[in-house]
């Protein structure tokens, strides 16, 4: 079956985000069940770079993306980021109208049995195209959540920003209901986005997939030292994964140390914030900040906690379940166990303030054998509701069998 996945980022082993290493292990799953599959992406210097790696395991298009005219850049810039803003699901007006007049977009779309879409946002890419093909919309987050966290979080009613937020939220209500509406069937990775996509568009045909997390560590655990560090991992370009870390440092470690001085908190993953690194600078031997790095799985090696305190965002925190295949005990938001947590699985501790969360790791410290016990026991879970033969056998449900004929 011709599969074409249309998204932002040709995926590569060590892309350095969540996202780009889910989008990889499905783009492996799909040539596993022996799908032919087509990335189509806007054509960046990290995408081209991305399609040269990868040209042997899969094709790419690159969609050339017209720059804004020479005077009228730094005001384009500007109405570009007003236009993210407000419009949240819509790729601004250059990447929609580069994708609706390429030529090779419309010939991979028209002999396509399959035409995915990663990511929300994607999909609006996929509107006003003619085709047969069956259409699928990933969604990694659903937008309908963040977007009405924002207006939560917004403060007064007539505050600003809580005039920005409900603004925000009724774009993307109608938005987001217009694209799950469109596809055929649409992919989350919980039950309880499940939920939320249904609410965002009634009429969708929305299926929960578990992401392919489980297979590295399937059968060893990651031994987990007495004296090892507490670890968050992010792409620090994404603000919620900034601003988590930022609170780490100035309220949650702080009360750590006041019981365990030489706890180490390190935090891994590419784009740390310039904040972050001045507050770390403050106790190199107690904060270190990575930046990317080329594997993770020293830094998993050597931690006694997996912590993840984020107050914001949406979707299944990868970070949480790659902690928990590889028998860490995880300490986290609820924000950061949302999708995860259920009666059959569960993390070392929930929490939602700092002192709570700084009490939780203190008590893996306090008796690490108890926590490694725990953390071995939801690990055993974790690695099935995560494996890849489930993945695949659920992808292959969706999809179909690579030979059959498709139905349009």
């Amino acid at each position: 079956m011709r599969i074409v996945s249309v998204a932002p980022v040709v995926p590569f082993d060590g892309i350095p985000h969540a996202g780009g290493h889910y989008f990889l292990r499905h783009v492996r799953a799909l040539r596993a069940l022996g799908h032919d599959v087509t990335v189509v992406a806007p054509a960046t210097a990290e995408n081209r770079a991305a399609a040269a790696k990868t040209a042997g395991e899969f094709a790419s298009v690159l969609v050339e993306i017209a720059d804004a005219a020479r005077g009228l850049r730094r005001m384009g810039a500007v109405v570009e980021r007003q236009q993210q803003r407000f419009f949240p699901v819509r790729p601004v007006r250059r990447v929609r109208r580069a994708f609706m007049s390429s030529a090779e977009v419309h010939a991979r779309f028209f002999t396509a049995d399959v035409i995915e879409f990663q990511w929300t946002e994607t999909g609006w890419l996929g509107r006003g195209i003619t085709t047969r093909a069956r259409r699928i919309v990933v969604a990694h987050d659903i937008l309908l959540q963040t977007a009405e966290r924002s207006v939560a979080a917004g403060g007064a009613p007539w505050h600003p920003r809580a005039l920005v937020a409900r603004s925000r939220l009724l774009t993307v209500r109608r938005d987001e209901r217009r694209v799950y509406a469109d596809a055929d069937a649409v992919l989350v990775f919980s039950g309880k986005d499940a939920a939320i996509a249904r609410r965002a568009s009634p009429s969708a045909s929305v299926h929960v997939v578990r992401p392919p997390l489980g297979e590295p560590l399937a059968a060893t655990r990651v031994s987990v030292p007495s004296d090892g560090s507490v670890l968050f991992v992010g792409a620090f370009d994404r603000s919620v994964n900034a601003e988590a870390a930022l609170w780490i440092m100035q309220e949650i470690a702080p009360r750590v140390h006041r019981r365990h001085p030489g706890a180490v908190f390190v935090f891994a993953g590419a784009h740390p914030t310039a904040e972050m690194v001045r507050e770390s600078a403050r106790r190199p031997e107690a904060v270190k900040v990575t930046g990317r790095v080329e594997s993770l799985e020293p830094l998993y090696a050597g931690a006694a906690v997996a912590l993840v305190p984020l107050r914001a965002g949406a979707g299944v925190k990868f970070k949480t379940v790659d902690a928990m295949v590889r028998g860490i005990p995880v300490v986290s938001t609820s924000i950061g166990v949302e999708g995860i947590v259920d009666d059959s699985l569960s993390v070392f501790a929930v929490a939602d303030e700092a002192d709570s969360l700084a009490a939780a790791v203190c008590a893996v410290f306090d008796d690490v054998p108890a926590a490694r016990r725990q953390a071995e026991a939801i690990r055993r879970v974790a690695v099935e509701e995560f494996s890849v033969d489930r993945f695949r056998r659920a992808l292959a449900e969706i999809y179909g069998p690579a030979n059959a004929p498709v139905e349009r």
